[in-house]
């Protein structure tokens, strides 16, 4: 004959006549099981003039707090004195801190077995947990639930909302621990290739575009390799799509992707923009190209309009550097107002600086070879010369 396999039903059945018999090898009286009517008490006895209801729960999971709000609930319908939870898998933080506050006995399997008495001396020894987070956030674990149930599964870290990851990280460290406290495990089944593809497809229905590896990374709960696995390629082939790394992609064919996607932003987009929106990504333009710079210039676009910072020579740094220079000196009403890193880092238009410190060093080799450059041509004392007669005319100015 073989194996027989019970169903969850029957395991459920067989391990609340495990829980009465060890009631009944303890010393319970007038014990009963409620089965089909136990109105969150799957077990009701009597110990030392005191009845207590039992919830039995032999799950995989950490027991929630779902059986604790059960006992609670079956004490005050059966008017017993104690309420008890037996889990075979633990307890989540939550539902020890709902527990306590409720005065309900929460006894792991392992440590029911053991017991000869009734109540367990040292059962309280279960609030002291360390997985417990005092002042529990029932209101996060509730947005939470939430967002679960809309997606009908573990939300990966990326679909909560900031605020609250934000929560979630200052209270509970890091989002393992806070799954691991309310019972919960992060999406980690394998899928099939028929779960692969519609996965792909609704990722593709949600960006309008083929998806790259990167927007399928934010968009599902799947592992990036199980679609690398697939491979990638093959899986964009078999919905449809023309794979990403294709390399016979003509000039024509990237100029009307770029220009397909400038309508769809109602601007020209930026390299940034094209990794993230367009058909192909940067990389086939630099390939036919050579450079975003020369691709930009084929199509009669400047370095500006495609987000790009501006190449400076080497006279304009030194103009940009001798107009700041004179503007703050007169403003600070100095003669040698010196200028540095920071001072340039905070001179902004546009939400841009007007020029940073590192387009400086790449140009002169440093911001110290910067520096030697204008002294050593004389444009630091040009300079000084040239604010001081201002600051003298300003004087005269305001005599008269």
């Amino acid at each position: 004959m073989g194996n027989v396999v019970m169903t969850n039903n029957q395991k459920g059945l067989d391990f609340e006549r495990k829980c009465y018999n060890k009631l009944e090898q303890i010393g319970f009286l007038d014990l009963r099981l409620t089965r089909n009517t136990d109105n969150g008490a799957d077990i009701i006895g009597v110990y030392n003039g005191q009845t207590y209801v039992f919830q039995c729960k032999d799950q995989a999971k950490k027991q929630g707090n779902k059986g604790v709000q059960e006992a609670v609930a079956a004490q005050r319908l059966y008017g017993a004195n104690r309420c008890v939870v037996i889990s075979s898998s633990g307890f989540t933080p939550s539902a020890i801190a709902l527990a306590k506050a409720n005065n309900c006995i929460l006894l792991t399997a392992s440590d029911f077995w053991e017991l000869h008495d009734f109540p367990p001396v040292n059962y309280s020894a279960l609030f002291q947990e360390q997985t417990v987070i005092n002042d529990f956030d029932y209101d996060l674990q509730e947005e939470y639930e939430q967002i679960r149930k809309n997606l009908h599964r573990t939300p990966k870290w990326d679909e909560l909302d900031k605020h609250l990851r934000y929560r979630i990280r200052k209270k509970y460290r890091n989002y393992s621990r806070f799954l691991a406290g309310i019972g919960d495990t992060p999406y980690s089944k394998k899928p099939s290739d028929k779960e692969i593809k519609e996965e792909y497809r609704r990722i593709r229905s949600i960006i309008n575009r083929p998806p790259t590896l990167s927007d399928i990374e934010k968009h599902t709960s799947f592992s990036r390799n199980s679609f690398k696995e697939y491979p990638f390629t093959k899986l964009q082939k078999e919905c449809g799509d023309r794979p990403n790394i294709e390399r016979n992609v003509t000039k024509e064919q990237l100029i009307d992707a770029y220009f397909t996607l400038q309508k769809e932003l109602g601007h020209s987009p930026t390299v940034k923009e094209i990794d993230e929106r367009c058909m192909y990504r940067s990389s086939y333009y630099r390939r036919r190209w050579g450079s975003m710079d020369v691709f930009f210039k084929s199509i009669g676009k400047s370095r500006t309009e495609a987000g790009l910072n501006r190449v400076y020579s080497k006279e304009e740094i030194v103009v940009i550097y001798s107009l700041i220079k004179i503007l703050l000196s007169v403003v600070q009403e100095s003669t040698n107002y010196k200028i540095n890193h920071t001072v340039l880092e905070q001179l902004q238009f546009g939400g841009k600086s007007l020029i940073s410190p590192s387009t400086i060093s790449k140009k002169f080799g440093g911001w110290n070879n910067f520096i030697q450059y204008i002294q050593d041509n004389g444009i630091e004392s040009s300079l000084e010369k040239m604010i001081k007669r201002i600051q003298e005319q300003e004087e005269l100015f305001l005599q008269e």
